[in-house]
């Protein structure tokens, strides 16, 4: 059965002498694999600049429910990710954000709310001016989407965020973060222009690295991110 769907590229694998198996994020189906054969031949209408990690396409697929791998009758991007390809920053955010996706997204994790919030981050990334909080921001709004959202705010009773419990408390403990950061971050989730405020490069730095912890309490299970010491380098 052929079937439409948007997709985003998470991960490409060569497989055979000219084929790739590739992993994408799906809006109606989740995780799905999808073999594109001769691509790598020249003997493909589907090019693998086409498939570029973190590409956005829009889908004609052979749908097998029960198949662990699919076929693409057709692919368009939609939009090209130039932008992103060409700026070294860009890409650099586009790596970390393919990182965290690739730990934090399941195979049957489905909700269309969130494949529409992904790619609608991705957009702005290619389309808007570069902002160094952009991690930031992707980090604490994909919390939601993920049910891990911390919860409470920054106040003169509760200035601490708990990274184990998730909430922010009044009292500093084992799990808890500075004021610093625990305000940076109640200020960012809660702010509607957060692109316009004034951060320094070292608050942004460790803001950064406890999201980091705070993932891997709730989500990743203490995996490591292996592009985060590059991001915080390149975003000066």
């Amino acid at each position: 059965m052929i079937t439409k769907t948007k997709a985003i590229i998470l991960r490409n694998t060569n497989y055979g002498e000219s084929s790739i198996i590739s992993k994408m994020y799906t809006r109606e189906f989740g995780v799905r694999t999808y073999i594109l054969q001769s691509i790598r031949k020249g003997k493909s209408a589907i090019k693998p600049s086409m498939i570029q990690p973190l590409s956005l396409v829009d889908l004609d697929i052979y749908e097998k429910p029960n198949s662990s791998i699919n076929r693409i009758k057709e692919l368009k991007n939609t939009p090209l990710l130039l932008n992103i390809q060409e700026s070294v920053p860009k890409k650099t955010i586009a790596l970390f954000l393919l990182e965290l996706l690739n730990q934090c997204i399941v195979e049957e994790q489905y909700e269309e709310e969130l494949f529409d919030f992904i790619a609608a981050q991705i957009i702005f990334l290619e389309r808007e001016p570069l902002n160094a909080l952009f991690p930031i921001h992707f980090m604490l709004k994909l919390t939601y989407y993920l049910g891990v959202e911390p919860q409470g705010e920054f106040l003169m009773g509760t200035p601490y965020l708990s990274l184990e419990e998730g909430i922010f408390v009044a009292q500093s403990g084992v799990s808890t973060i500075s004021k610093e950061t625990s305000e940076l971050i109640s200020l960012i989730t809660n702010s509607s222009n957060w692109s316009s405020l004034a951060i320094t490069q070292a608050a942004r730095k460790e803001g950064l690295n406890e999201l980091i912890r705070y993932y891997q309490y709730h989500i990743t299970k203490n995996k490591k991110m292996k592009s985060v010491e590059i991001l915080s380098e390149l975003l000066r």
